[in-house]
């Protein structure tokens, strides 16, 4: 199966653009997706089932430092997810607004958690306030999850801003090869995407595309 596309910091900022105009009701949610999905690492999965207290402390303040909880993480165990991005925290508080404003998701203890309910989706929809679906299937005595619906949407939102190739995985290959460009080493990699085997975060680190001109370009 061939690797993800990495995507790149112009052709990522086209695509929010895109996203945010593409739609009346999901433009902001839709940019603040492809942000996540570039700026954490997450799995589609895992992007579906955040919580606002994922996001938010009680006061309403952004966790700066919070955790894929085990009970959403794609390999069951817990590691760290930092909210540190601007340019992220921005666009989520932009969807959060507009969640307020719509009455989605809102909670009756109005000066907690900027009045949205902790327990509900992170991200919802503009037109129905609902989280995005996921699907539930139980082999061999475990639960499975899967997000087709937040796939297509990434492949959707990649096909309008002319990213042929592009898809949900490419953003944990992305910031893994931007990781590995900066000299993170692939430990604290490991760490941040929750790859247990060092050779697999090598792999999927492998073939670079950035081209020589421009990391000499990046020099001074």
């Amino acid at each position: 199966m061939p690797k993800a596309i990495v995507i790149e910091d112009e052709q990522l900022e086209h695509a929010v653009r895109v996203a945010k105009v593409s739609s009346q009701e999901n433009g902001g949610r839709d940019a603040a997706l492809l942000l996540t999905c570039f700026g954490t690492g997450m799995t589609v999965t895992e992007i579906c089932r955040l919580r606002v207290s994922d996001y938010l402390t009680e006061s309403g303040a952004v966790l700066i430092d919070s955790q894929v909880r085990a009970e959403i993480a794609y390999n069951h165990r817990s590691r760290p997810l930092c909210w540190t991005s601007k340019k992220l925290t921005n666009a989520i508080d932009a969807h959060l607004a507009e969640r307020l404003a719509r009455g989605h998701g809102v909670s009756t203890r109005v000066m907690a958690y900027r009045g949205l309910d902790p327990e509900s989706p992170l991200f919802v929809s503009g037109r129905t306030g609902e989280g995005l679906k996921i699907s539930a299937q139980r082999r061999d005595g475990k639960t499975y999850y899967s997000a087709n619906q937040l796939s297509r949407l990434y492949t959707r939102l990649f096909g309008m801003a002319g990213i042929e190739g592009a898809s949900a995985q490419s953003g944990r290959r992305t910031l893994a090869v931007k990781l590995k460009r900066r000299g993170i080493d692939l430990r604290h990699i490991s760490e941040i995407l929750g790859i247990e085997s060092l050779e697999a975060v090598k792999k999927l680190c492998a073939g670079d595309p950035a081209r020589l001109g421009d990391i000499v370009r990046r020099i001074i």
